[in-house]
């Protein structure tokens, strides 16, 4: 029976338009890495493939500074491997505490509360790093804790939380720490074996630079001991760690058919990230962090986090009064055809989120955005002092010291 009525542009070639993404992920991603999803399809049991996840999780491993073997990427996007974290860890009526400083460290808590764990909160202001003293004075009351989760990089307020000074903290209690360095592993440094850190997870789409889909997590030596010693089963068939050890040891037992194309654009990310360099790579990210803040500034554009605790891969811009936050971003998609991300939670409609990550951590395109961005506010009656930013910008590129 044929429907009437209906839209039919499903028959039409799908052709999407060549977007500069500069929103909170995901990023844009470069023709080396679309050119690899385009190869050969073989199967998730083909030795060919086991090659390829090897590759992927030897140049995982020196991204993340680890021996760890459960190093990998799961078939998932960021939050996933959020859940995974959990799951795994996390047994009912285990104790955890979640520092919760903005909208995926309050996600972090929720998924805990879903494994049913008995979840308590350190809650720092949004735009602010988690206070390790109060975190202290939370551990205490709850001796029998579990985990510690916490947000390295909380994309929500584009704030950066130091990791190295909750380690120590967290270890002397007798609890894991479980990491979300989504928005910050490739653009930041992530040390998991010097820092000690027991679970950490990110995601493709950031700053690695391949398409969303997949969601690198490492567990260390303690947090798998954990894993293996549970009383229960882990509740997620999919992802239970200890069944995905199966399949990337060099047992290849099969637990799930893994999405090749995927697997083939992330390990040609990483080889790009390889040939660039960490260090390079994260120094990128900074000094196009240092234009677009200076060019933000110079427009009258505020800032939300302090200087001390920036995210680089991201920024939080606070909208000028009497801006529509939907008007400019609209704007700025059709007719400049670059996308930035809105506020999420308490900060909606307040703040724009800026991304140059992974590949669209370019000079150009923190060019391209600050001369978009003056045309739209200039129209909107906002005072701009035309080319302002973009000379803004050009010093702080000439002035950049190399600074993390």
């Amino acid at each position: 029976m044929r429907r009437t009525g209906v839209n039919r542009s499903y028959l039409n070639e799908l052709q999407p338009s060549p977007r500069i993404l500069l929103g909170p992920g995901p990023s844009s991603v470069h023709p080396r890495v679309l050119q690899a999803m385009t190869l050969p399809v073989v199967g998730h049991l083909d030795p060919e493939f086991f090659q390829v996840m090897d590759d992927v999780g030897e140049m995982l491993r020196e991204v993340y500074h680890t021996e760890n073997f459960m190093t990998l990427p799961l078939s998932s996007t960021g939050t996933g491997a959020m859940e995974a974290a959990c799951a795994n860890v996390l047994e009912r009526g285990d104790t955890i505490i979640v520092c919760r400083n903005g909208f995926f460290g309050d996600r972090l808590a929720d998924i805990a509360r879903r494994c049913g764990a008995e979840t308590h909160i350190v809650d720092s202001p949004w735009g602010k790093p988690v206070d390790l003293d109060t975190l202290a004075a939370e551990l205490d009351k709850h001796p029998n804790v579990k985990a510690v989760g916490m947000v390295h990089a909380e994309t929500s307020t584009g704030v950066l939380t130091p990791l190295q000074d909750f380690v120590e903290l967290v270890h002397r209690k007798g609890a894991l720490l479980i990491v979300d360095a989504v928005t910050s592993l490739g653009g930041h440094e992530v040390r998991m074996d010097d820092w000690d850190l027991d679970v950490c997870y990110s995601a493709s789409q950031k700053c690695l630079g391949a398409p969303p889909g997949l969601a690198p997590i490492s567990f260390g030596p303690r947090a798998m001991d954990v894993i293996r010693s549970r009383k229960s089963d882990v509740q997620s068939f999919y992802f239970n760690v200890k069944d995905l050890e199966t399949y990337w040891s060099q047992t290849r037992a099969y637990h799930h058919t893994s999405p090749i194309s995927m697997t083939y654009a992330l390990r040609e990310s990483l080889r790009m990230l390889m040939e660039e360099g960490l260090e390079p790579r994260i120094q990128r990210h900074a000094r196009t962090a240092s234009a677009l803040r200076a060019g933000l500034q110079a427009m009258g554009i505020g800032l939300l986090a302090d200087e001390s605790y920036r995210l680089n891969p991201l920024t939080t811009a606070v909208i000028p009064e009497g801006i529509e936050d939907a008007e400019v971003r609209r704007t700025l998609l059709t007719s400049h055809n670059i996308e930035i991300g809105g506020g999420l939670g308490d900060l909606r409609g307040k703040a724009w989120r800026i991304g140059l990550m992974g590949d669209s951590a370019r000079e150009s395109n923190v060019f391209a955005l600050l001369s978009a961005l003056e045309m739209t506010l200039s129209g909107m009656d906002f005072e701009v002092a035309h080319g302002a930013s973009l000379a803004a910008a050009q010093r702080a590129l000439a002035d950049f010291d190399g600074a993390p």
